[in-house]
Formats: C-alpha cells, sequence, structure tokens
C-alpha cells in the first residue's frame, strides 16, 4: 500500500431544493462535462501532479437513493476522456444529511482490500476549486493529520441569541470561513465517524467531527473563487471569477 495513498468522497446526495429547476446542481452543465465531472476532473489532476505525491486510490461520489443512472450520465463525458478513472469510482447512497451520506462513503471505503491512509472530502457543487487549494491541504493533511481550506469573512460576524438580538462581536481575524476539500487520516475520521453516529449530534462538517474526537485541523489557504453552488446565479458568478 502506497504511504499516500488517497481516496476523495465528492458529496452529491443533496436535494438541491435552494436551485429550483428539474437538473440537481451536481448535474448541470459546465465546461465539457458537469459540475461533478469537474469536481472529479479536479482531484483526477491533482494526483498527476508531480508537486503533490498523492496517489488517488479511490473515488467515492455519495448520491440520492437509486441515484446511480443518473449520477453516471453526469460523469459520462469524463469516462469518455479518461476511462481508467471509472475502474476506482463507485456510487454510493446517501442519507438523509451530510453527516449520514459520509458516514456511508466512509463505511464503504472501509470494506476494501487496501484501506486509504488519507481521505479529502469535498462538496460536489463546488466545482471551482484550484489545484493549489488541492495541493495545500494534500500537505496539511500529511503533516498535521487534518486540514481544510479557509477564509477571512469580509463582513464583520456577530454572534446572536435566540431572539435575534446581538450578544457578542467576534473578531474578523480570528474567524475563517471553512470549505473543502477537508483532508483526514482515513482509520481515524472513520472511528470518529462511528463515535459521532451515536452520540446524538448533528454535525455540519467533518472538521467538527475531528475536532470533537481526534484533535485540532490545520487551516490552509483558500480562496473566494471556491465558491458553493447552492442558488440561482451562483454557476454563473463563479465563471466570472
Amino acid at each position: 500500500m502506497n504511504s499516500n495513498s488517497f481516496a476523495v468522497i465528492i458529496t452529491a446526495a443533496g436535494s438541491s431544493t435552494r436551485m429550483g429547476g428539474d437538473v440537481k446542481k451536481e448535474y448541470l452543465p459546465l465546461n465539457d462535462g458537469t459540475v461533478l465531472s469537474t469536481c472529479v476532473k479536479a482531484f483526477v489532476d491533482a494526483s498527476r501532479d508531480p508537486r503533490n505525491d498523492f496517489n488517488l486510490s479511490n473515488l467515492i461520489i455519495t448520491i440520492p437513493v437509486d441515484g446511480t443512472d443518473a449520477a453516471s450520465a453526469a460523469m459520462a463525458a469524463f469516462y469518455q476522456f479518461d476511462s481508467k478513472i471509472q475502474e476506482i469510482v463507485d456510487y454510493v447512497p446517501g442519507g438523509h444529511t451530510r453527516h449520514r451520506s459520509i458516514y456511508n462513503a466512509l463505511e464503504h471505503l472501509s470494506k476494501k482490500k487496501n484501506l486509504p491512509d488519507y481521505v479529502l472530502i469535498h462538496d460536489g457543487a463546488r466545482p471551482f476549486v484550484s489545484q493549489n487549494i488541492i495541493s495545500y491541504v494534500i500537505q496539511g493533511t500529511k503533516e498535521f493529520g487534518a486540514a481544510a481550506p479557509g477564509i477571512t469573512p469580509t463582513d464583520t460576524q456577530k454572534e446572536i441569541d435566540e431572539s435575534g438580538f446581538i450578544k457578542r462581536h467576534l473578531l474578523r481575524k480570528d474567524l475563517v470561513s471553512i470549505q473543502t476539500p477537508q483532508g483526514f487520516k482515513f482509520a481515524e475520521l472513520f472511528a470518529a465517524h462511528q463515535k459521532a453516529f451515536c452520540d446524538g449530534h448533528e454535525y455540519t462538517d467533518d472538521t467538527e467531527i475531528w475536532g470533537n474526537y481526534c484533535g485540532r485541523v490545520k487551516v490552509v489557504t483558500g480562496s473566494n473563487k471556491n465558491i458553493k453552488i447552492t442558488y440561482p446565479g451562483d454557476l454563473e458568478k463563479g465563471l466570472k471569477n
């Protein structure tokens, strides 16, 4: 087993309700394929960049239940371009939350003959991720065990109470908006997910689970171009950045 083997999990199990329309946001056309295939291509390209020492062992795409055909269709153009990638791609049904979807993907990976050393988890609706960001996360994950890209928020941040009144004035210099991909040691993250699955708390991302059960997460340089497509107009906005 390569000491730098990475699995990549790309999340595409959500319903895209905030986008509207008949097509899931991950399956919208982009470049020569789709939003999803553009995400996949970013990590395939990173695995072929000699700077990264990054062996892409598995690529897991979380999808809606009974959604394999639609996901495969969204990846079809990329498979025609690079058919070998199809051999390491698995489609895994997600759950009713992001937390459950990632757990399902990690559990699927845990049954592989050769376990990856690390795992990168990326939003399938974040197609503008750069090679630099992926490289920073890979390096940070290898050095610290867990890493995620972040950017300083441009707006002043406040914490409010349950009635909507400001109760704490936060210092912007101490805050980051966390993006993906987020990288972790695989075995430790899977063990943490198993514990988190039983603790009754709903986690919004994997850095929170790692922080609760494993330790600190290193924040590396993100980018305001690495946007997540959530609302109509976001895709066009990302193309203009």
